[in-house]
């Protein structure tokens, strides 16, 4: 009888919505994984207005960037919903260590929501210390370190021999990435991003005068 008692309780457990609907966040069908290496995960998401994402797990040291300031509902497991306004460039870091989130979100706004979570799955390590590059620090941990940058402080400087990095243009003039070694470039448009190897040697440049918000993440 124990037994039967015992396997009834499990199988309740297994078919129960909540626990169901719950995936892992890079399973969420909202959260594209655009770009996943030895490092980094990164994970594009687009919620138009009225919509849910599913009730999602985050557990990876992620660094988030927010391209729109968009209202949202958040669930968290099965907690009453809350309202957070999010605000166009900011950009944070949650270790999940200990502290696993599930919930899920929902766009109660009239524009559409626009984040990346990069998931840290590796450190990078460096052989000497890096020191932080000469730009506004946005965040600084074990982790990673998160600047911004702007066309008056990033245009023609050299950044080489870093850890591996993803600059994410929020807002503003579009912004041509030039690989010194290889010899090319590559344009980064407003809400869009660009991955650059450990070790590569490169510069921003930004010809237009306009107002330029440019994030750059590099993983430690």
């Amino acid at each position: 009888m124990k037994y039967k008692i015992t396997c009834l309780f499990a199988a309740l457990l297994i078919s129960s919505p909540a626990l169901k609907s719950q995936v892992p966040v890079r399973e969420e069908p909202f959260h594209q994984n655009i770009l996943e290496n030895k490092y980094i995960r990164l994970l594009d998401v687009w919620i138009k207005p009225g919509d849910t994402s599913l009730l999602h797990i985050h557990a990876t040291p992620s660094l988030f960037l927010h391209f729109t300031s968009t209202l949202v509902c958040v669930q968290i497991n099965e907690n009453a919903w809350t309202k957070n306004k999010n605000e166009a460039g900011n950009a944070s870091y949650r270790s999940f260590v200990n502290d696993t989130l599930v919930h899920r979100v929902s766009n109660c706004d009239t524009v559409p929501f626009h984040v990346t979570d990069i998931e840290i799955l590796s450190s990078y390590k460096p052989a000497t210390t890096l020191k932080p590059l000469p730009f506004t620090v946005l965040l600084e941990n074990e982790k990673a370190i998160a600047y911004r940058l702007n066309s008056t402080s990033f245009n023609g400087k050299l950044i080489n021999d870093r850890g591996p990095m993803v600059a994410e243009l929020v807002a503003g003039a579009e912004v041509t990435c030039y690989d010194t070694v290889n010899k090319r470039s590559t344009t980064i448009k407003a809400g869009k991003y660009l991955y650059l190897e450990p070790g590569s040697s490169f510069y921003f440049t930004s010809t237009e005068n306009k107002e330029t918000n440019l994030v750059l993440f590099e993983i430690r």
